[in-house]
């Protein structure tokens, strides 16, 4: 029976064949984890328009038989490029393709000096694939979005003055794991009181207190997918100011949500939200784009941010995360993953967007 992994690389290689590319050399860890299935993170592959060959060192020969059974295991001693060079060189190759947003410079030098043929940059080769999640995918990231959905809700119950941020950071991450994600999709962002104006504020010594709102952004991993949710809360009573702010991004938020269905270009969905904040006055307190796709990288492909005309399609993931950051007064985020469908789309961090006062 073929495997997920071989219908991915046989796609891939016919995409070789379609741009007349000899060999690719794929170095991205979550690219080598699609095509191949090899989780090790210290591996590359060559693929060829008929073969596929995987390169690491003597600690991952036993899981690269497990995981990547249909690739041919090269053992790296010392360098890959030297490895890959020999083995380009066996089989008569006159052109590799590279991933031009991956490769270092000191390795491009390296692969120059052990490849004699012409080396050419692409990219999004792979990352094309990867756009539109199958059953399998999707199965992943609705996991990791439940797991994270529910370090969410966990944390309710744990929350008082004078935590620090970093150790509610902890205890959302330890939850996370106890449900069983591997690690963090990214730094866990905990912003309260006026650090809630950094969008990426990421988790600090500060204490929270009484009467702030507090930004929790997180995300588990489950077998390599990620999970993405922003919520904010109140500790505390709120203010009609905090109120207001967040009833604001929550309609915004929800706008946005009803915008995404297959057909519709990515920076309309943007749109759609920006332009509900410029009519209430709001427009320069929102600095980043509506939001990213997510699979085995929490920031992928498409984006959902003005000048992408990218087509949204089903089984394409992205996350809606509208936010207003007011300087020296705080920020309010509310963020979901959603599975494009045909008529809509299904959210995959399912809690709820009404505001939390503790």
């Amino acid at each position: 029976m073929t495997s997920i992994y071989q219908k991915r690389l046989q796609r891939l290689c016919h995409i070789l064949k379609e741009q007349h590319l000899e060999s690719l050399l794929v170095a991205k860890p979550e690219n080598v984890l699609y095509i191949s299935g090899f989780s090790g993170g210290e591996g590359v592959l060559l693929i060829t328009q008929q073969e596929a060959y995987l390169f690491s060192d003597s600690r991952y020969i036993e899981q690269a038989r497990q995981e990547a059974p249909f690739c041919e295991f090269v053992l790296v001693k010392k360098y890959f490029t030297e490895a890959l060079g020999k083995v380009a060189e066996e089989k008569g190759l006159q052109l590799m393709a590279f991933e031009k947003d991956h490769l270092t410079y000191q390795q491009w030098e390296q692969l120059r000096n052990s490849f004699s043929g012409k080396l050419q940059p692409v990219s999004g080769l792979i990352e094309k694939l990867r756009l539109i999640k199958d059953e399998s995918e999707i199965a992943l990231l609705k996991e990791a979005g439940a797991i994270t959905a529910s370090a969410f809700r966990y944390i309710l119950g744990e929350l008082h003055p004078g935590q620090t941020e970093v150790e509610i950071a902890g205890m959302l991450e330890f939850f996370m794991r106890r449900q069983g994600s591997g690690p963090p999709a990214f730094e866990t962002i905990v912003a309260s009181g006026k650090r809630g104006a950094l969008p990426h504020g990421t988790a600090s010594a500060k204490k929270v207190g009484r009467g702030e709102l507090i930004t929790m952004d997180l995300g588990a991993t489950y077998q390599g997918y990620a999970g993405d949710l922003t919520r904010t809360i109140c500790l505390g009573t709120v203010s009609d100011r905090q109120q207001e702010i967040y009833e604001l991004v929550k309609e915004a938020q929800e706008r946005g949500i009803k915008a995404v269905r297959a057909g519709v270009r990515a920076e309309e969905v943007d749109a759609v939200v920006r332009g509900f904040f410029e009519q209430h006055g709001y427009a320069e307190y929102f600095m980043h784009s509506l939001g990213h796709g997510v699979g085995l990288a929490v920031h992928e492909e498409p984006r959902l941010a003005p000048g992408q005309d990218t087509i949204l399609q089903p089984g394409m993931v992205v996350t809606i995360e509208p936010g207003l950051y007011l300087p020296d007064w705080g920020g309010v985020r509310i963020e979901d993953t959603v599975l494009v469908k045909e008529d809509g789309c299904e959210i995959l961090t399912p809690v709820t967007k009404n505001l939390i006062v503790l």
